[in-house]
C-alpha cells in the first residue's frame, strides 16, 4: 500500500494519475460495506455511487504523517458509511411508499379535489407531487428501475399509473415484472420453506405451552420445557433465515431484463431516491 501512498502524494503535486488511483481503490471501496456491515451487492452499489464524487476531496485532504493512505481511507470510509447507513434507513421508507399511487394520480389530481379528505387526500397529494417530480427522460428511466425494484407490489390496479409515469406501456411493465418474478422463483420457494418451518415451530410452541400449564409431574415438565426451548430456537432460526432471503429483484437482475449496465441501475436508483426526499417526508408516512 506504500506504493499507493506515493501515487496519492504524486497526484497532489502534479494533478496527474487520478484515474489510476481511482481504478486501484474502487474495488475496495465497493466491497467495504459488505466486509464491514454484511451489506448485499445493491447496497454496496448505493454506497459507491454516494462516495465516488467525494473521492477527489478525500485524495486532496490526505496528509503524509507516517501512516499509509490506506489507514486514512478506511477511517474516512467507516465514518461515511455509518452516516450513509442512517440516511439509507430513512430513505428506504421514502422510496418504497412512492408506489402507493392512486390509479390515475399520475394524470391529474383535479378530478378528486373536493371529494377526498384526511389521509386519503394526503396520499393522493403526495402521489401527484411525486408524478410531477418525474419529468425528464432520465427521471422516467430511473422510475422504471424503482418500479421494477418493487415489482412484487405491482398489480392490475396500479400498473397503468406506474407505467404512465415510467413512460412505458402497461403491458411492457407487466411483462418485465413477470420476467423478474421468474428469476426470483427459487428465492420465493426458499422463503416459503422457512416460513413453513417457522409456522410449524410456532404451532408446537403453543401446544407445549398449553401442556405445561396443566402438567404437574416434574419429570414431564422438565421434558416439555426442553422441547419448548428447542422449538423456540428452531423458530428463531427460521425467522433469521427468512430475513436473509431477498425477495426484491437485485439491481443486477433489473439490468439484465432491461439490457443496461448494472451501474446505470445503481446510480439511477440512488439519484431518484435523493430526488424523492423532497416529496416524501418520513414523519408523514403514517398519515399517507
Amino acid at each position: 500500500m506504500e506504493n499507493l501512498t506515493k501515487k496519492v502524494l504524486q497526484y497532489q503535486r502534479t494533478r496527474q494519475g487520478l484515474r489510476d488511483i481511482v481504478d486501484e481503490i474502487a474495488p475496495r471501496v465497493y466491497q467495504f460495506p459488505r466486509r464491514t456491515m454484511g451489506w448485499d451487492e445493491d447496497a454496496c452499489g448505493d454506497f459507491y455511487v454516494f462516495i465516488h464524487p467525494r473521492l477527489i476531496r478525500l485524495l486532496d485532504r490526505f496528509r503524509d504523517q507516517g501512516k499509509p493512505f490506506e489507514s486514512y481511507l478506511w477511517a474516512v470510509l467507516n465514518w461515511q458509511l455509518r452516516n450513509f447507513a442512517r440516511e439509507r434507513r430513512r430513505d428506504e421508507s421514502r422510496w418504497k411508499v412512492s408506489l402507493r399511487m392512486e390509479p390515475g394520480a399520475a394524470v391529474s389530481i383535479d378530478d378528486h379535489q373536493g371529494s377526498l379528505e384526511g389521509p386519503e387526500a394526503q396520499a393522493l397529494n403526495a402521489s401527484a407531487d411525486f408524478a410531477r417530480c418525474v419529468q425528464s427522460g432520465a427521471d422516467r428511466r430511473n422510475f422504471l428501475f424503482l418500479a421494477l425494484k418493487c415489482s412484487r407490489l405491482i398489480d392490475v390496479e396500479n400498473a397503468a399509473a406506474l407505467a404512465r409515469v415510467a413512460g412505458v406501456a402497461t403491458e411492457t411493465l407487466m411483462s418485465l415484472g413477470a420476467a423478474l418474478r421468474e428469476m426470483r422463483g427459487a428465492r420465493e420457494s426458499r422463503h416459503e420453506m422457512f416460513r413453513g418451518r417457522r409456522n410449524k415451530a410456532y404451532a408446537s410452541i403453543r401446544l407445549l405451552e398449553t401442556e405445561l400449564q396443566a402438567e404437574a409431574d416434574p419429570a414431564k415438565r422438565a421434558s416439555a420445557e426442553d422441547a419448548l426451548s428447542r422449538m423456540r430456537r428452531r423458530m428463531s432460526s427460521a425467522m433469521q433465515r427468512m430475513s436473509r432471503v431477498g425477495l426484491a429483484p437485485t439491481n443486477l437482475e433489473i439490468s439484465k431484463v432491461l439490457g443496461v449496465p448494472k451501474g446505470t441501475v445503481d446510480s439511477g436508483l440512488y439519484w431518484l431516491k435523493r430526488k424523492l426526499a423532497s416529496v416524501y417526508d418520513p414523519d408523514n408516512l403514517r398519515s399517507a
